[in-house]
């Protein structure tokens, strides 16, 4: 079973996420579905089948934070994922690479699913010295939470797919875990996944990232059907 991380960034309305919820009961799928909805919209999923993931939130516990959103909140609301260094918080200077780390340490140290993303500039160079950065002191129990996602900027909403690339990068990263920790991280790709390479992606990797175009349904049934 491979994961299939449906990021919804900040698009659909209110409305369009109720019926988009309506919409994703009648979805089949033998593989696991992982929904990042924009973040106001978190509880409408508290209920929901399917697991679900925070795009963002404040390394902090309940606190007077305005305007933020703490672990414990969404442990409450079912939440299971979380995702941490995204490209585009990076490219839009959002976090720090130390708050990236603080989230990173915090998130996985609460038990969640925590997603890193790595590779923004396509670098073998970068995507190691980012692992060596974000995992240092990490404690190893909490490893068994981490997935590492190879995420390109320059992929994202765009149809640029390089199947050697993500099979040389995806296997580094994974020898990485293996001979730094000894562990089997699940490796991930994001960026111009679509119906018609997801499923040659997927051979490759654990599962994929899919940003806009998972918030329509129709597209992401298609998706869902190409794959072998």
């Amino acid at each position: 079973m491979k994961k299939i991380i449906l990021n919804h960034k900040s698009y659909l309305s209110y409305e369009e996420i109720t019926k988009y919820i309506k919409d994703m009961n009648n979805i089949k799928t033998k593989e696991e579905l992982i929904i990042f909805p924009n973040i106001n919209y978190l509880a409408l999923f508290a209920l929901s089948k399917y697991k679900v993931g925070a795009q963002n939130f404040y390394s902090y516990n309940y606190g007077s934070y305005t305007g933020e959103v703490c672990l414990e909140s969404l442990k409450s609301m079912n939440v299971n994922y979380t995702i941490v260094s995204h490209p585009e918080r990076i490219l839009l200077r959002l976090d720090s690479y130390e708050e990236m780390k603080d989230k990173l340490f915090r998130s996985l140290n609460m038990g969640f699913k925590t997603i890193l993303c790595v590779g923004h500039d396509n670098s073998l160079k970068t995507i190691k010295k980012e692992l060596k950065f974000y995992l240092k002191g990490v404690e190893y129990d909490s490893l068994k939470n981490l997935l590492i996602a190879y995420e390109p900027a320059s992929h994202i909403d765009s149809s640029n797919v390089n199947l050697n690339e993500i099979a040389y990068v995806t296997d580094f990263i994974k020898k990485y875990m293996q001979k730094h920790y000894e562990i089997d991280t699940p490796i991930l790709y994001g960026g111009g996944v679509s119906k018609d390479n997801i499923s040659d992606v997927l051979k490759l990797t654990d599962g994929v990232l899919i940003g806009k175009t998972s918030t329509n349904i129709q597209y992401l049934k298609e998706i869902l059907k190409s794959i072998e």
